[in-house]
């Protein structure tokens, strides 16, 4: 579950659910909000456990 909140830590952030393979992207002035992922549910994945992967890419000038 992905937390994509406010400018502000205390704003209640949006949920949004990932499936393995999806890829969230998001820029603008929207790069400064608030963002997270929740705990991990109970369960595996056959490949990766119970664990998640992490991949963030930016663009340097």
């Amino acid at each position: 579950m992905f937390l994509f909140g406010g400018a502000r830590r205390q704003d209640r952030p949006r949920r949004v659910r990932l499936e393995s393979g999806d890829v969230v992207v998001w820029g603008g002035p929207a790069r400064l909000t608030f963002h997270g992922v929740a705990p991990l549910a109970e369960g595996e994945h056959p490949l990766t456990g119970r664990h998640r992967i992490n991949l963030t890419f930016r663009k340097a000038g």
